[in-house]
């Protein structure tokens, strides 16, 4: 099986190493990885802007996944950037870290917090989770205020930000389960997870992981929600 995981911000030869080590680590034996970020696009993605900005490029590289056989794709932000439009014009089946891991903690409690980078993301996590039907069952969104290419150079503080706001949503907000709100913290769910003894969901493994079964249930989007765009002049085109 082959999966190729767009990490949609500008090339950052280092957050793909990264993401491909973690991801390799959880992947199947016969699940080949591809991480390849945006040679056009935003350095980090922290807003709708950024996330605007970003999807001309995933799209583009969707396409090219599914030309060159790949059989699935990841775009592997939490805002899920250009998904419904990936999806539109893929047939291979299109994952969001953010779907997937709502609907992942669905399948584990009943009430459940997101603890993300910065502030100013907090309401797109309350969009998606009305999106996705889980506006009743995510009862926080919570902040750990280091910015997505700070998290790596401030490992240690971010992994303590993440057990005092998950602590509080666990004790205050009564969450049964939490989900790491950037890719960025990848390898960090299972160290907090353990400190604080409920569910912790990493974004991008999970996404994995569906990405697998889907494939292995010759499943993918309908395209009765998602059709194809009509042929039409464009300007830019995937």
């Amino acid at each position: 099986m082959k999966v190729f995981v767009i990490l949609p911000i500008l090339k950052h030869p280092v957050y793909e190493e990264i993401t491909f080590k973690e991801l390799a680590q959880v992947a199947s034996k016969d699940t080949q990885i591809h991480v390849e970020s945006l040679e056009e696009g935003p350095a980090s993605i922290e807003s709708v802007y950024d996330e605007v900005i970003a999807s001309p490029s995933i799209v583009k590289l969707v396409r090219r996944a599914e030309d060159e056989g790949y059989e699935a794709v990841i775009i592997d932000c939490m805002g899920d950037p250009g998904l419904d439009a990936a999806r539109e014009i893929a047939k291979i089946p299109v994952l969001g870290p953010c779907q997937a891991s709502i609907a992942l903690a669905s399948l584990l409690a009943s009430r459940f917090s997101v603890i993300t980078v910065l502030k100013n993301v907090i309401p797109i996590f309350h969009d998606l989770a009305k999106k996705y039907g889980a506006a009743d069952k995510v009862v926080s969104v919570r902040s750990i205020e280091v910015p997505v290419l700070d998290l790596e150079k401030k490992w240690n503080e971010v992994k303590a930000a993440l057990e005092t706001q998950g602590r509080a949503a666990v004790e205050e907000e009564k969450a049964e389960a939490l989900i790491l709100g950037c890719t960025g913290m990848i390898g960090m769910a299972h160290d907090l997870q353990k400190a604080l003894g409920v569910p912790v969901i990493d974004p991008a493994p999970a996404a994995l992981m569906m990405a697998e079964a889907l494939v292995r249930l010759n499943l993918s989007h309908s395209k009765l929600k998602y059709p194809p765009p009509p042929a039409k002049n464009r300007s830019v085109n995937p």
